[in-house]
């Protein structure tokens, strides 16, 4: 038993500081050093969606009202298993539509698609929404004068655009959480940004080069980045360039899509560990091993309530040392310092009670996991998209 718990201790103790010490960088700006003055970048918008007809037309007129000459950038839905009608209003305000059909549909093949229909007239950068995603009004210029001081990977500030329940609240905080500590922080100490699927920004070139070798994974965004991490490119955050994204509103769906999230992980885990661990001993590459890394780490919630019943256990018999509790304080600090301060208010603290609930809804993601999960698309249900701020 004693030894047991010594093992359990130093995996999840690995863990705790991974995350404190990356909080705490956090904690100072980042600021990238751009060049003014540049000519406007070109840009195609990317807009991949699978059925989503109810929010998708709202998306693209938001996307083609941004600050930014219109000549200066394209708005291309691609629109996988839309109804007629939609395309048709999609058109009808502007927006370019590439209908694309897939016997098993991923949103990677869908982008990819996208990139061969740009091959003709291909832009300078390409911008990837969510088709519940809305760009922050001056978000383009903002990556235009990015993009044109070199920086050719940018990850820009996802951050929700809806509060409208615990779920909500909660899911929201755990994205400030992640672009804390696996964006700033990571940026602050020298390593690269962590993808997250939208609101990014890419050469075009660089872009579909790599995009052709993502395989049949419905975690496109982290093979993505172990491609690009392992021959050495960096990918920037910018804090101040915001995409707004709608988070789940219920148990449900929450659940629904963390099991596509988990299976992915422990898809990229189980092929990319021991290939990241061998590229750091050989090559140094600390950035690759990095991202690799962290596909062992468990789930931030489920982490909150495990070292909520050590630390009680802990803290009441002596069946464990107090190092677990030290750790349960450690861990809950890097927490509650990566949520940012205009978040705390009692909002949050109701959404904080929901925790329990949240963790029972991991806990059945993890058991539905199955072969087919990680490489399976299964469309997450959104009900707004709401308006730019």
């Amino acid at each position: 038993m004693k030894y047991v718990e010594l093992l359990l201790f130093v995996l999840i103790g690995i863990q705790v500081f991974y995350f404190f010490i990356f909080a705490v960088a956090g904690l100072a700006p980042h600021e990238l050093i751009l060049k003014k003055g540049q000519p406007l970048t070109r840009f195609a918008v990317l807009i991949p969606g699978y059925k989503e007809d109810k929010i998708i037309v709202d998306t693209a007129r938001q996307a083609l009202e941004v600050d930014y000459p219109r000549e200066r950038y394209r708005v291309i839905v691609l629109a996988d298993s839309f109804q007629p009608e939609t395309v048709q209003k999609l058109r009808a305000i502007g927006a370019e539509v590439l209908e694309v059909i897939f016997d098993h549909s991923t949103k990677a093949k869908s982008i990819n698609k996208g990139l061969e229909y740009l091959e003709n007239d291909p832009p300078e950068a390409i911008v990837i929404l969510d088709s519940d995603n809305v760009m922050a009004h001056f978000f383009l210029r903002k990556v235009s004068d990015a993009f044109k001081s070199g920086h050719q990977i940018i990850q820009a500030h996802r951050t929700a655009k809806n509060k409208n329940t615990p779920m909500a609240i909660l899911d929201a905080a755990n994205e400030e959480i992640g672009n804390h500590i696996f964006r700033k922080g990571h940026r602050n100490m020298g390593l690269s940004s962590a993808l997250i699927g939208s609101g990014m920004v890419f050469e075009y070139h660089l872009y579909k080069k790599y995009m052709a070798q993502i395989t049949d994974t419905a975690g496109e965004d982290k093979q993505l980045e172990m491609l690009l991490l392992k021959d050495g490119h960096t990918i920037e955050f910018y804090e101040h360039a915001y995409v707004y994204d709608e988070k789940v509103s219920t148990t449900k769906n929450f659940g629904k899509q963390r099991t596509r999230w988990l299976g992915a992980q422990f898809y990229f885990f189980r092929n990319y560990f021991l290939d990241g661990l061998k590229h750091l001993i050989l090559k140094g590459n600390v950035d690759y091993f990095d991202k690799c890394f962290q596909m062992a780490l468990i789930p931030k919630v489920l982490l909150i309530g495990l070292m909520g019943i050590v630390g009680v256990v802990d803290y009441f018999t002596d069946w464990l040392t107090y190092n677990w509790l030290l750790l349960t304080v450690l861990y809950y600090s890097a927490m509650l310092i990566s949520v940012p301060a205009s978040m705390y208010n009692k909002d949050l603290l109701r959404a904080i009670a929901h925790i329990p609930v949240a963790i029972v809804a991991l806990i059945g993601s993890i058991l539905r996991i199955n072969k087919k999960t990680a490489t399976h698309f299964e469309v997450t249900e959104k009900g707004q998209t709401g308006e730019a701020k």
